[in-house]
């Protein structure tokens, strides 16, 4: 864990932590060459084994990734046995601390979110080779200024192609796929899931973790949403992989049905 006041590259100040997980730490930092704060996220080179496999499979996947609602990669630096992913970083909250300030949000307003996910993973399942995010969850869906979304770290995230970590048990509980957590084959309705999850939670300001979607519906804990509404998170959230929507678009078509 690095320090408050190291410098990295000489370039980037540590000026403390935004947040830690089981094998990465992220830091906010102060770009002394481009007078702006970045964020960088620590991750351990791990030297063989699958953990080592994702490690690389994440760093080598937000090198490529370019799209409007993900955070800019300013460059890759790798230093005394660890890599550091330098970003661009986001001013704004997290859907998950703002559910904690404010609780159950406006359907209307989850729609629309939902919607703009939707075209997130429409990018991602129509890359070359395609890309299963995995990890989609209020906290990591940072809400900006304006109302813009952008979606954070790719920790979880695969390149489908049949090779390791594909059939790794990812994913956060409540959130994650059935199939996920059996490690099982992901693939864009896995994504599906995690999103149908996701507009659960925001719909009821209930983690989904504590009260599954399946056994407790979304009208349980507010009867303001549409019933089309909590049709689309049924289907999006259904056990079988095939019982959901096979695709982002699919899902947003739906969406904007209601």
């Amino acid at each position: 864990m690095l320090e408050q006041g190291k410098v990295l590259k000489g370039r980037y100040e540590i000026k403390g932590i935004l947040g830690a997980g089981g094998s990465s730490h992220v830091y906010f930092a102060y770009d002394r060459e481009t007078c702006r704060n970045r964020a960088i996220k620590e991750v351990r080179q791990i030297q063989e084994g699958q953990a080592a496999c994702m490690a690389r499979q994440e760093v080598e996947l937000v090198q490529k990734l370019r799209y409007p609602y993900f955070p800019e990669i300013v460059e890759v630096l790798e230093q005394e046995g660890m890599c550091y992913i330098v970003m661009e970083y986001l001013e704004g909250e997290t859907l998950e601390h703002l559910l904690a300030r404010t609780g159950a949000q406006p359907w209307q307003q989850v729609v629309r979110w939902a919607k703009d996910m939707c075209l997130v993973l429409g990018y991602l399942h129509n890359c070359r080779p395609p890309i299963v995010y995995r990890d989609m969850k209020p906290a990591n869906i940072i809400l900006q200024r304006g109302g813009n979304l952008r979606l954070i770290d790719f920790g979880a995230a695969l390149e489908c192609g049949g090779q390791e970590g594909e059939y790794i048990s990812l994913g956060t509980r409540g959130y994650a796929a059935p199939e996920q957590l059996a490690g099982g084959m992901a693939d864009a309705r896995t994504d599906i899931y995690c999103l149908g999850a996701t507009m659960y939670h925001l719909l009821t300001g209930e983690d989904p973790c504590q009260y599954p979607c399946g056994a407790y519906p979304v009208r349980k804990f507010n009867r303001k949403v549409p019933r089309k509404l909590t049709k689309i998170i049924k289907k999006c959230t259904c056990m079988q992989p095939e019982g959901r929507y096979g695709s982002s678009g699919e899902l947003r078509k739906a969406l904007e049905g209601i």
